[in-house]
């Protein structure tokens, strides 16, 4: 029991310098302004399972700085966390996007994570903390109450309606819509993510979490963008300037 527990302190502090060696080094990002959303920019072209070991996962969300700013690695259910690459193309070149969906042990969260291998519209990574709401996919309403941009921290508490058409922004400003709300259902999940939203019902067994991490990893616009998945739909004006 001894050797187990100096075992345990010793990959804890092994961890812990390895998350600060990363952070002194991490690379700077550019700064995102406005509302940039690199997700309406990139075109799929395919996609790969990937089989993860739960080690392998654990490590790296202890070392990315936006999962940290969500949550902690000790409270992933790591039973159900969702990888997949994604290969995609921007402005004709092709990159990939590592796609995420971690389930937390509260049963009630789940991070969407994002990493691209080369910054589309300055984002290299966008997570999304989303709230699950409701007992099963019929009534179910997912919240994003939080995400990150390249290691910046939002949140995003209430849904905004700030404007109904570009004339309420004035004359250097749009009117800009987003999704604040999700509502998940069958007949949604087949219409945004087809076959891949069924088979995520069918391997998680309705269990809502999992339904979520599988449908972030497998067909991320759904989330992304604002779909016949989205429940509540909120405004802002965005000016010209901070506009990708």
């Amino acid at each position: 029991m001894r050797k187990r527990a100096l075992l345990a302190i010793f990959v804890v502090l092994l961890l812990i310098g390895a998350y600060g060696a990363y952070v002194v080094s991490y690379p700077k990002y550019p700064e995102v302004k406005g509302c940039v959303n690199p997700f309406a920019v990139i075109k799929p072209i395919g996609k790969a399972q990937e089989n993860w070991s739960r080690a392998h996962v654990f490590f790296k969300l202890a070392t990315t700085r936006d999962f940290w700013k969500l949550t902690k690695p000790w409270q992933v259910d790591y039973s159900h966390v969702k990888v997949v690459k994604h290969m995609i193309d921007y402005k004709g070149e092709k990159i990939t996007m590592l796609a995420m969906g971690i389930p937390l042990k509260d049963k009630k969260h789940v991070i969407a994570l994002y990493e691209f291998s080369k910054p589309v519209q300055g984002v290299k990574i966008r997570s999304f903390l989303l709230e699950v709401q409701g007992s099963n996919i019929k009534d179910a309403t997912i919240k994003t109450i939080a995400m990150t941009t390249n290691g910046v921290y939002t949140t995003t508490d209430s849904c905004s309606h700030d404007c109904t058409s570009d004339s309420d922004c004035g004359d250097f400003a749009s009117c800009d819509e987003y999704c604040c709300h999700y509502h998940f259902t069958s007949d949604c999940l087949a219409d945004c993510c087809g076959l891949a939203g069924i088979a995520c019902l069918t391997t998680c067994g309705g269990a809502l979490p999992c339904v979520i991490a599988c449908v972030a990893v497998s067909c991320p616009l759904c989330l992304a963008l604002s779909s016949g998945c989205c429940g509540e739909i909120g405004s802002q004006c965005v000016d010209w300037g901070d506009m990708p």
